[in-house]
């Protein structure tokens, strides 16, 4: 702890908390009525009031500290969080990219015509520079054949996976044998990833630094490996993919980035160095960052200015990790805490919100004990203003009473401006947390979606790259295939399988649709079948090379009539060739792959279930993916199926592409936040060059607590009631002063005249085998005195709630005291006795223990009436119930009694 402009904050609260404008509005706001406290409490302790403010005012600095440290620290809490997401996500997101980049090199590295073209490349190259004359020319037009249809190879794989910018075929020795772009000035390179691409024992290289075969770039992302003969380890050459780093990661920070943010979202490598800038004017590429790996965060300064700053390793992916990059996010800390809560909780329904509010079970217990510790001291503050109210009242002695009501008046005036600013600053401390929760949920709905669209991105570039391997060209474009041709696409197809384990099966068939191999042994026998759905069709009506179909999310065969999609590309003929993307050749069959949805899926989703400080998903929470019509593709809770339709608003599923939204809903006895994301596709996939649409979104519930719509419905009635109020008339004439209060929902009172005053309920003591309408005994001026509940004697009976602030106010009789059970004191208002109505005139009753009725104002809206009780008929009635037999009393209403020697031992008054 420390001090902060005189108040103690928590330590690492010191230097933040100046630039949260909302803590600072209300610290200023309690320090002004702090002064004003101090005040009061000289002033009655001067004016002998019997209002002692000195509990109050120390209940009030401790509830101060504590109030404001814990709405700094949720405050702080929530940006920092928001900030470690975003780190988290850019790291891990750009992981995931990479794992599928390490697969593509290794794969590409086997293709039939890369080997081709460095096997014979390098002897054509030496014939012509040798050769002479037409024999020269021949060998350079031979060479340029196998040169163009390579660059259309490579131009068709950029076009499908657009994540990579080139492609380059090197010797052995760094020559350059063959590149796709054109503009690239590179014919020989002497970096050393070549020697390692020939030499590793992994199925990859992969680096990032400067390279000569991208000179125009300072640092620069390649994945390499060797090109070797099918039956061969001697390599023949080295395949590197030149990645888009700088465009990949624009497009990540871009789906993290909010409108008005202020953070700067960068990755950094292993040695801290800055190698990607949501915003390279503000932390340029190549600063050095202190990372922030042992704490959550840290306020570091940069270039002059303090930031808030966090770093966050990535999580790996399938046991991949990359180069040992990190996330990091940095803040100005003038802008970090500017963002309201309110503005995300302004869809959510006032009673739902109220009601998720007022449920203790969603905050901590700091956080729980700050509105019990307000109650307390307002309840003190109440009855203290009550009893010197009460006291000003019945002393016909009093000093300057005048001076002594308007002091009352103000303390009370004071409480009830102390008690406002406490109500808004802890509703806005539960604000915090529950945006937080909201602001969560939504961020989670984002990264699941977005999983999902780089996933099934991989899944449609996939299916159109091996529809145009050669070999399958060749061989459906013959007329009839023997056992060793079929057993071949059948070890293409494994082999592949076995590198892309995503897909549970991939199912090769010709141009009538008829099965010729399948990877998956499990489905050996739909071989010779004639495939008759839908999507086979379609694939086979397929005019080009880009263009792809992907099945609707239902059963198939193919995947034990299970839920999935499954994506198809036609095979063209070996004569194809697209001239101005129209094709010139025919459709010879066609190649489906078939989607493994139900683990894939629940991994995406898993992925971005929320986390606790422990790393442990957060109990009771669970994502889906669901279409517009909200029919599930796939769901983490076991209740909710693949197929079946979710009964949710359809807020959260017409969002446009890409929007989002969060909210809170009732779902099986439970409010959970919720938070949704539209589908906004990935790079071309699912976009303006892309014809196909499926609009699916990604929900994350996030349970808050158990709804109860009852309890809600009982404080909105509570609070009509506490409405009612009586006050100062302006009518002429004499004027009794009222004692009022509330029992089980009833409006009572006393006249002044009759009360002592009101104490609290600490030290009652229950008396064994004593009758209903006894609570108990309370030692008052050291003597016991009697305390009974009138609501075993009322009407309508009401369970006592003992946690509410009961009080106890203490009552004369005529032979002495006896105290009530009361749930909360009302005013003490000045009544003008033309108002007060007698109850006899109006056949109250032997039984009523009230004996007159204050009327409403002749211009004051209708209302609860306030009952003036009597003292002595309490007792009676009393008396009178505990004379009747015990028969009697088990039917008369389920009334108790005190003991008729209690009545009687009632202590004298003093």
């Amino acid at each position: 702890m420390g001090l902060f402009d005189s108040i103690e904050m928590d330590k690492e609260l010191k230097r933040v908390i100046r630039h949260m404008g909302r803590v600072e509005e209300y610290r200023d706001t309690l320090q002004s009525l702090q002064g004003v406290w101090d005040n009061l409490t000289l002033l009655g302790q001067l004016s002998g009031t019997g209002a002692d403010m000195s509990s109050t005012r120390q209940g009030f600095n401790q509830l101060t500290l504590d109030l404001l440290n814990n709405l700094g620290n949720e405050t702080l809490k929530k940006t920092v969080l928001e900030m470690k997401s975003k780190a988290q996500v850019a790291v891990d997101i750009m992981i995931r990219n990479l794992f599928e980049r390490t697969a593509d090199i290794g794969f590409l590295a086997t293709d039939d015509d890369i080997r081709e073209y460095a096997a014979r490349a390098p002897d054509y190259l030496r014939k012509i520079r040798q050769g002479f004359g037409s024999e020269k020319e021949r060998m350079q037009e031979e060479l340029d054949g196998l040169t163009v249809r390579l660059q259309q190879r490579f131009k068709e794989y950029v076009q499908k996976y657009s994540v990579y910018n080139n492609i380059i075929l090197l010797d052995c020795e760094g020559n350059v044998l063959i590149q796709l772009d054109p503009d690239n000035p590179v014919e020989r390179s002497g970096d050393a990833l070549i020697d390692e691409s020939l030499t590793s024992s992994r199925e990859y290289v992969e680096t990032f630094r400067h390279s000569d075969l991208v000179p125009g770039e300072a640092s620069s992302l390649i994945y390499s490996f060797r090109v070797t003969p099918d039956a061969d380890d001697t390599p023949l050459g080295v395949l590197c993919l030149c990645f888009r780093f700088a465009n990949e990661t624009a497009g990540i920070f871009e789906n993290l980035e909010e409108d008005e943010d202020w953070s700067v979202i960068t990755l950094l490598d292993k040695a801290g160095r800055v190698i990607a800038s949501s915003d390279a004017w503000h932390i340029p590429i190549g600063a050095g960052m202190e990372r922030v790996l042992d704490a959550d965060y840290r306020v570091v300064r940069f270039a002059g200015r303090e930031y808030l700053a966090t770093t966050r390793p990535t999580q790996g992916y399938q046991g991949y990790a990359g180069l040992g990059w990190y996330g990091h996010v940095m803040v100005p800390l003038e802008h970090a805490f500017g963002k309201d809560a309110s503005d995300r909780l302004g869809r959510v329904a006032a009673d739902t919100l109220d009601e998720v509010m007022r449920n203790p079970s969603l905050f901590s217990e700091e956080l729980r004990t700050i509105p019990l510790q307000a109650e307390r001291i307002q309840s003190e503050l109440n009855r203290s203003v009550w009893n010197g109210n009460v006291r000003q009242s019945s002393d016909k002695k009093a000093l300057n009473p005048a001076f002594s009501k308007i002091l009352l008046w103000e303390i009370s005036n004071t409480g009830l401006r102390t008690k406002d600013v406490f109500e808004r600053s802890i509703g806005n401390l539960n604000q915090t947390v529950v945006s937080a929760i909201l602001q969560d949920s939504q961020f989670l709905a984002s990264l699941a979606i977005d999983i999902m669209d780089r996933n099934l991105y991989e899944r449609a570039n996939d299916c159109r790259w091996w529809a145009l391997r050669s070999h399958f060209r060749e061989l459906l474009s013959r007329e009839t295939l023997g056992a060793e041709e079929i057993q071949a696409m059948r070890a293409i197809l494994t082999r592949i399988n076995s590198l892309y384990t995503v897909y549970a099966n991939l199912v090769l068939f010709d141009r009538q649709g008829r099965v010729l191999a399948v990877s998956n042994p499990d489905y050996q026998d739909y071989c010779g079948r004639t495939l008759s759905d839908e999507w086979v069709r379609e694939t086979l009506s397929l005019k080009n090379s880009q263009s792809y179909i992907v099945s609707a999310f239902e059963t198939s065969p193919l995947y034990k009539n299970r839920h999935t999609y499954i994506y198809g590309a036609a095979v063209h003929g070996e004569n194809h060739q697209v001239v101005g993307g129209l094709p010139s050749g025919g459709v010879v069959g066609g190649i489906g792959i078939v989607f493994d949805s139900e683990p894939q899926f629940a991994a995406m989703l898993t992925d971005a279930l929320p986390r606790n400080e422990k790393g442990e998903i957060v109990p009771g929470s669970f994502a889906v993916f669901a279409d517009r019509e909200r029919r599930v593709i796939a769901s983490t809770n076991s209740a909710i199926q693949s197929g079946s339709r979710l009964d949710l608003d359809s807020q959260f599923f017409s969002l446009s592409k890409g929007a989002s939204i969060s909210n809170i809903v009732e779902l099986d006895g439970l409010y959970y936040a919720v938070g949704s994301r539209a589908s906004a596709g990935y790079r071309e996939y699912k976009n303006d060059l892309d014809s196909y649409r499926n609009d699916v979104a990604a929900l994350i519930f996030v349970p808050l607590c158990p709804s109860n719509a009852e309890q809600a419905k009982a404080r909105q009635v509570a609070k009509a009631r506490q409405q009612i109020q009586i006050g100062r008339s302006s009518e002429f004439g004499d004027t009794v002063e009222i004692a009022t209060f509330y029992v089980g929902g009833n409006w009572f009172g006393f006249y002044s005249e009759h009360v002592v005053e009101a104490v609290d309920t600490s030290g009652l003591t229950p008396v064994p085998g004593a009758t209903h309408c006894l609570s108990g005994y309370k030692m008052y001026q050291n003597e016991p005195v009697p305390v009974v509940d009138i609501r075993q004697i009322l009407p309508r009976q009401f369970e006592r709630d003992s946690s509410a602030g009961e009080q106890i106010v203490l009552v004369k009789h005529k032979d002495g005291l006896f105290g009530i059970l009361v749930n909360s004191l009302g005013e003490i208002p000045e009544v003008p006795d033309s108002r007060i109505e007698s109850l006899s005139s109006l056949f109250a009753g032997e039984g009523a223990i009230a004996d007159s009725v204050v009327k409403p104002e002749f211009n004051q809206a209708a209302g609860e009436l306030l009952l003036i009780l009597n003292p002595e008929k309490i007792c009676g009635r009393i008396s009178a119930l505990q004379t009747q037999g015990a028969a009697d009393l088990k039917n008369a209403s389920s009334l108790s009694a005190l003991p008729r020697a209690e009545v009687k031992n009632i202590r004298p008054a003093s």
